[in-house]
């Protein structure tokens, strides 16, 4: 195992993320066992259209560097790092998917987020799914990216069991040359830059994600989210892009274009596009496709109103703390 000596950053700390300058944030919000502290940037105009990125596992907000460089220019952008991940919180509590997306929400309360656009990968997009079906009113559009819809085998989802194990799991986030030997390399169709892998190896070095990260795995599995989500899908009266890597070993494409029941009919308002070529990391694999096809989707969908609960980015309601509460299950 590589030493990676992580040096977390400090609320208001700025960074340059390829042309675009980012802001380091950290906030505490409401959790269904006790205050959750995340970990965020933001960048672009806070005035704008927001856009809230989520990643998937095992990264973190720097999964999303060549996206936020070119949405700041248009758009006020929010990547967060999941509970469990980067240096967002990894205390124990309730980590079944539903609830954590019920916090997640509850942070987007706190800045003060009305409406919003989601783009999320993998894990992100379990959480995505759980927001945006429970409060659709909330969601603007959505780019739902390398996750399963009605359709799952378990013998494409191994993983499933390992991630759960308690001595496997944090074995394996626990070390991240591990991690990416054993998994994340061997999942790419293409090449990606060593400096940009060595980012989200750092990124996962922070201390307590070998044992946070198990606690999604152990709260629920794979296929009872998948039916809790699906369940949901009928909900999202909002634009939905299924934007899927058609090399990914673990969702077949016919997991989404099936002849007799595709994909998107599990939603009111749903098209897919491929990222051709793609294995899992899509956002990885082929940042410049990504970034276009979001940018189009977007355009696309433009809101009619503003994103936030009638105030500027850090306004403040009427008790004067900028604060809304969302309910966590």
């Amino acid at each position: 195992m590589t030493r990676r000596d992580t040096v977390p950053n400090y609320d208001g700390e700025r960074q340059i993320v390829g042309t675009t300058e980012v802001t380091h944030h950290f906030q505490e919000a409401p959790g269904a066992v006790a205050p959750i502290r995340w970990h965020y940037v933001t960048a672009g105009n806070p005035h704008a259209e927001p856009i809230v990125f989520l990643h998937g596992n095992p990264e973190s907000w720097r999964a999303w560097e060549p996206q936020i460089d070119h949405f700041a220019k248009t758009h006020h952008v929010i990547a967060v790092d999941l509970k469990g991940y980067g240096q967002s919180d990894k205390s124990p509590g309730d980590w079944r998917w539903e609830n954590c997306a019920a916090e997640l929400l509850a942070l987007l309360d706190q800045l003060g987020l009305r409406t919003f656009a989601i783009v999320s990968h993998d894990r992100g997009t379990v959480l995505a799914d759980y927001l945006g079906g429970n409060h659709p009113d909330r969601v603007h559009c959505y780019v739902r990216m390398q996750q399963v819809c009605h359709v799952w085998r378990p013998e494409y989802s191994w993983q499933a069991e390992y991630f759960a194990d308690p001595l496997f799991g944090p074995y394996l986030f626990g070390d991240p040359d591990v991690y990416f030997d054993f998994r994340l390399k061997a999942m790419l169709k293409n090449e990606v830059d060593e400096h940009r892998l060595e980012t989200l190896r750092y990124e996962m070095s922070y201390p307590g994600i070998a044992d946070a990260v198990v606690r999604y795995y152990q709260a629920s599995s794979f296929e009872k989210e998948r039916i809790d989500r699906v369940r949901l899908f009928p909900h999202m009266n909002f634009p939905v892009l299924l934007l899927q890597g058609n090399r990914d070993d673990g969702q077949p494409t016919y997991y989404f274009d099936h002849p007799k029941l595709p994909a998107t009919l599990c939603f009111p308002s749903a098209e897919l596009q491929w990222v051709d070529g793609a294995g899992h990391y899509t956002n990885l694999e082929k940042p410049e496709i990504v970034t276009e096809a979001v940018a189009n989707f977007l355009a696309t969908h433009q809101t009619p109103t503003p994103g936030r609960s009638g105030m500027p980015w850090g306004g403040t309601n009427s008790d004067g703390t900028g604060r809304q509460h969302a309910h966590v299950v």
